[in-house]
């Protein structure tokens, strides 16, 4: 099955950067770039997953005292200032 093509206008000094990289590595930019995107999309994936898991827990009622929460990091502040 073929894959789609894709087709975005970057940079010039990012093509350099690229292409260079490339170079460097024998590669081709479409080696480096699926790598990129893959990288990148894993970490905003991660990210999105995490703030739908925050939401529904908050749909359930399912939340921590913001008091808690203070105290906690105003106790991790005075020992990183000791």
């Amino acid at each position: 099955m073929a894959s789609p093509v894709l087709s975005f206008r970057a940079e010039e000094d990012l093509v350099d950067k690229l292409d260079q990289l490339a170079s460097a590595t024998d590669r081709d930019r479409q080696y480096h770039l699926k790598r990129a995107l893959t990288s990148y999309l894993e970490s905003e994936s991660w990210h999105l997953q995490a703030i739908a898991e925050g939401i529904a827990d908050a749909e359930a009622g399912e939340m921590t005292d913001l008091q808690i929460v203070k105290a906690k990091w105003v106790k991790r502040a005075q020992n990183s200032a000791d």
